[in-house]
């Protein structure tokens, strides 16, 4: 949706989960592990919010996702010296039912992982820098949309919305 046509409980309902289940979650969890003196915490972003430059009628998503991107790689400065490690890890498709109902992609494919593929990768990246994208596939597509430029993506970014939005 174009942003102005988003409704109050919908974009409500995004800030709730996006930004304040994340700060409470990670708050409440700070404390113990400082008592510990060890620790991760593991906050998912989004390729929405860090591979592309925009997310055009995704918008209040996309910016909610930078957040959770912002947070923990500050917290991961902010907490690495008393042997709390926060990452932030970056996906693109997940081949699960939330994708499936906003982008149309229901089954595993080379860019797309299963679930349990990706959750396999991104546990094994617990512990190893402070934000990444643990499945090779999407690294992969992050390295190319580097290269582009922005304009570019920005341009096929908000005709993929809009092809989705005419879909509808």
């Amino acid at each position: 949706m174009f942003f102005h046509e988003v409704d109050q409980l919908t974009w409500t309902k995004i800030l709730r989960v996006n930004l304040e289940a994340t700060t409470w979650v990670t708050r409440s969890l700070i404390g113990p592990m400082l008592h510990r003196r060890r620790g991760a915490i593991v906050n998912i972003s989004s390729g929405a919010a860090v591979v592309v430059p925009s997310h055009p009628l995704y918008a209040i998503y996309a910016a909610t996702k930078a957040y959770v991107d912002k947070i923990s790689r500050s917290l991961h400065v902010e907490y690495k010296q008393f042997g709390i490690h926060v990452q932030c890890q970056v996906p693109l498709y997940v081949a699960t039912r939330m994708v499936s109902v906003v982008a149309a992609v229901d089954k595993p494919s080379f860019f797309v992982p299963s679930p349990e593929v990706y959750a396999k990768a991104a546990v094994e990246q617990i512990g190893i820098g402070s934000r990444c994208s643990p499945f090779w596939a999407h690294s992969l597509q992050w390295f190319l949309a580097e290269l582009m430029p922005e304009n570019l993506l920005d341009t096929w970014r908000l005709s993929i919305g809009l092809h989705r939005r005419s879909m509808s």
